[in-house]
């Protein structure tokens, strides 16, 4: 958390708006396009479980857990939508990367950093669980492997029941 909105949340005993994106709130609206050149709306996907995933070409973690997320995209086929959004500033090298790692996943591109401004994760990779009706429930910071895979798929269950 940074430190400005540490202190606000401690003198005032709120979390600022301009704090990024907050479990509990309405996730906020976006447009970006894919790899394909079509654009996504996040609210069209309302009435589905939608994980929003910030990942960047040059992010480790992130490299481990885009498989992880498009083979939980597989498992759960009709019910979750996984949204991977790239803020790499080079569209070629979010595609690359996608393709390199064989990804089946319908990644977006926020070359100019809007959504990832919007949404301030506080690291990389950082993913927002929203359920059905658009709220985020669930928020994951970094990635450590197969437990935070385990507790993805948890709440992705009691989300899709």
């Amino acid at each position: 958390m940074r430190t400005g909105v540490l202190l606000a949340v401690l003198l005032l005993g709120v979390v600022p708006a301009w704090a990024g994106q907050q479990r509990g709130r309405p996730a906020a609206d976006f447009v970006l396009p894919d790899g394909a050149g079509q654009t996504v709306r996040l609210s069209s996907l309302r009435g589905t479980v939608v994980v929003i995933d910030f990942w960047a070409s040059w992010c480790e973690p992130c490299m481990r857990e885009l498989p992880e997320l498009d083979r939980l995209q597989k498992e759960f086929a009709g019910k979750v939508v996984v949204l991977p959004v790239s803020i790499d500033k080079e569209r070629s090298e979010a595609l690359a990367t996608a393709r390199r790692l064989r990804l089946g996943l319908r990644v977006l591109l926020d070359t100019d950093g809007r959504v990832v401004a919007l949404y301030d994760p506080p690291r990389m990779p950082t993913s927002y669980v929203v359920d059905r009706q658009g709220v985020v429930r669930y928020m994951h910071e970094g990635f450590d492997g197969p437990r935070d895979i385990a507790r993805l798929r948890r709440e992705l269950e009691e989300l899709t029941r």
